[in-house]
């Protein structure tokens, strides 16, 4: 790639590329530079450091957060939107989704994320209180659910992840079974999901099912 051809943005995308195979601390800058072909000082032109790296992959996830909603969407179904867009955001990059957490008021579409959906959720009645927490939850419960998938490993070769698994099957399987006769019985929905929308769809709506119980009460 020739320097005039270089750009934060791809960096940006070759950074994600290379977490989504093997992790976070395989992006350095070094690495990247080889990955497209320059040297390091020619990516300086673009990013100052690793952590300006880190930064805009955050940024990014918030950038591909899709969470409109059809016009006359009730507060609820507004909430759910704001929830399964940020689900299907970090579950492109899973490895990533605690840079996303940490950059939420620290870039343009996280603020206009976070302002949507304190303003709707205090529309709906919520008190100020309430209305930050679930705001607030409404980003971990995306985040715990992406990096909580039954079976998913993210960061784990394909191998690696294979091998955790299995560990996870033999421990199960070595507990006696009088002693823990449920948890033997549902081992495999809890590190095996055969229908991966369906996990997301039913703890999507849980988490939005508390939400307008708390509001009713």
């Amino acid at each position: 790639m020739a320097k005039a051809d270089l750009s934060r943005e791809a960096i940006v995308d070759r950074a994600l590329a290379v977490a989504d195979a093997e992790g976070l601390d395989a992006v350095t800058v070094r690495r990247l530079a080889q990955e497209l072909g320059v040297t390091p000082m020619a990516l300086y032109w673009h990013v100052k450091n690793k952590d300006e790296v880190l930064d805009a992959m955050g940024d990014r996830l918030f950038e591909t957060v899709d969470y409109a909603s059809p016009d006359g969407a009730t507060w609820d179904e507004q909430l759910r939107a704001v929830v399964r867009g940020l689900v299907e955001a970090f579950r492109a990059h899973p490895v990533c989704v605690d840079l996303a957490y940490r950059r939420v008021f620290e870039c343009e579409e996280g603020l206009q994320l976070a302002e949507h959906t304190l303003g709707l959720l205090r529309g709906a009645g919520f008190a100020d209180r309430q209305a930050a927490d679930i705001a607030t939850r409404s980003l971990q419960t995306a985040l715990m659910l992406v990096t909580s998938e039954p079976g998913a490993e993210p960061g784990s070769t394909p191998e690696a992840a294979h091998a955790k698994l299995a560990e996870k099957r033999a421990g199960i399987a070595a507990l006696p079974i009088d002693r823990f006769p449920n948890i033997h019985a549902l081992a495999g929905f809890m590190l095996y999901c055969d229908d991966v929308e369906a996990y997301y769809d039913f703890n999507v709506d849980l988490f939005v099912n508390g939400a307008r119980t708390a509001l009713a009460a």
